[in-house]
């Protein structure tokens, strides 16, 4: 049955669009609009226009905004937060693309019932249709998946009911409206900060503290417009951390953004010192797509948390890692497991000779002092070597971090480029672009004395296994002159021989 409204003397003289707005507060006026030019609200079966004004009197038929979404046939489940989700029994064929150029790269059906879609976007697919881009998008496999009942009720046609988005090599949970007012519904919680979103990533490095806070205003970069930064003309943005695993030169990350910028995630690890493995867009290393074969920057949305529109209880979806994080994570680990057993083996070769030198010694009764204080003292000096060894292996890694910190924000300000312009045109520069120079060359003359630091702390960090391996021969030469000594006779004179007495 077609709804209607009948016009009230208080609503004389008002826009049809206006009234219409009033009485369906959940709608947005824009589909409103929408609603009314394509003939679906009349007055005594004829069209009306958005701008028409109402008189007392008269009713108004408007078409179910309903009627365009008929229910899903599949098995019903019961979700972990309490809504009801209708997963497809019989997934539909591979849509045929009907915009764009290029492979459409599909993402995997989560959970879908008649109010939401929830994906799980693989990387390489580009969310919206942007002129920068000319292949295929999410909202072009969401056309041919959804049909025209759905599509047709949003007056956007490059976004559909996409209440978010995720980067183009981004993977994870993506969340679709199916009507209108379930994308209002969404939309606003995202406003309002009530989407609990939970990132899983690698980063570069070890953050010195196992969780915290990066709260930095994230705008688009001065430098390279395509790019993001953190500005003080940006928007405030805020995202909290948790390590969850260290490995030899990375580490895993839990990330929960508070608020939603553009690349918000990815500016704020890179403002740290520590940008997410494979990104080389925001400084991260060049050599993690040559010695493992990261080819993208390993972030992904693994969990999201809102209230079903609907239901109004709270649901949440969660996405399996990729492929390329599974391995990295297995190659990470294989790393760090492969140091710490270098490590564990050379303790653990100086603590067996220890203890066999202490064994030897509680022996014989003669130069068991002299072996108990030599073995005592090795102990101490191995002892030393070791806080000395861990120190230094400290402190190169916190080089190592200054260093990296210090060139990506040389990339950042693009200073090779800069230089470059400085010696074509140097004769022109005014007093302000040379004091830059002079910034940017100190710059340079830290991070090259970093370098040489850190050469000079691996050199003596040599030093020091060269001389616990001196000990360790030291150790075997005393082991070896104590068991070429013949025992002292004892006072009994047990081992001379007696007189004949002749």
């Amino acid at each position: 049955m077609m709804p209607t409204l009948k016009i009230s003397s208080d609503q004389n003289g008002k826009r049809l669009d206006v009234l219409l707005a009033r009485a369906y507060p959940d709608y947005s006026r824009s589909f409103l609009q929408k609603w009314i030019k394509e003939g679906r609200v009349t007055r005594s079966g004829k069209e009306l226009i958005a701008n028409y004004r109402v008189r007392v009197g008269e009713t108004i038929d408007v078409v179910d905004f309903s009627q365009t979404t008929s229910p899903l046939v599949g098995e019903v489940e019961r979700s972990s937060g309490g809504g009801t989700i209708v997963r497809r029994i019989h997934p539909p064929s591979q849509p045929s693309p009907t915009r764009g150029e290029g492979v459409l790269v599909s993402p995997a059906v989560l959970y879908e019932d008649d109010s939401l879609l929830v994906l799980n976007k693989p990387a390489g697919l580009v969310v919206h249709p942007a002129p920068s881009h000319k292949g295929m998008t999410l909202v072009d496999w969401l056309e041919d998946y959804l049909g025209p009942k759905v599509t047709g009720l949003f007056s956007d046609a490059s976004r559909l009911g996409v209440v978010h988005r995720l980067d183009k090599d981004t993977t994870g949970v993506l969340l679709v409206a199916k009507t209108v007012i379930a994308q209002h519904i969404i939309s606003k919680q995202f406003q309002d900060r009530k989407v609990k979103k939970t990132y899983a990533a690698f980063i570069e490095g070890i953050p010195k503290a196992a969780s915290g806070i990066i709260s930095a205003p994230v705008g688009r970069s001065q430098n390279v417009p395509s790019r993001m930064a953190v500005s003080s003309q940006g928007r405030p943005s805020e995202t909290t951390f948790e390590v969850v695993e260290t490995f030899k030169e990375a580490s895993q990350v839990s990330l929960h953004p508070k608020t939603g910028r553009t690349h918000q995630i990815r500016v704020h690890c890179a403002a740290i010192g520590h940008p997410i493995v494979g990104d080389r867009q925001y400084g991260a290393q060049n050599r993690w797509l040559k010695d493992y074969g990261i080819a993208r920057p390993l972030l992904h949305a693994e969990r999201l948390e809102v209230q079903h529109p609907v239901t109004r209880k709270k649901i949440s979806f969660e996405a399996l890692w990729p492929k390329d994080m599974k391995q990295a994570l297995k190659f990470f680990r294989a790393s760090s497991k492969a140091l710490l057993l270098v490590l564990s083996l050379q303790v653990g070769a100086h603590a067996e000779t220890v203890k066999h030198k202490t064994t030897q010694a509680a022996g014989p009764a003669t130069g068991a002092t002299e072996a108990t204080s030599s073995t005592k003292s090795l102990k101490r000096q191995i002892s030393s070597l070791k806080e000395q060894f861990k120190s230094l292996i400290e402190e190169v890694s916190a080089l190592q971090d200054r260093v990296t910190g210090i060139q990506s924000s040389l990339d950042e300000l693009g200073a090779s480029g800069r230089l470059r312009d400085l010696e074509k045109a140097v004769s022109d520069l005014n007093g302000k672009a040379v004091n830059t120079a002079n910034v940017t060359e100190e710059t340079k003359t830290q991070v090259l004395d970093l370098s040489r630091k850190l050469k000079n702390q691996q050199e003596a960090l040599d030093q020091l296994r060269d001389q616990v391996d001196h000990l360790q021969q030291q150790m075997i030469q005393t082991k070896a002159h104590e068991d070429a000594t013949p025992p002292a006779a004892s006072p009994s004179g047990g081992t001379e021989e007696r007189g004949s007495g002749r």
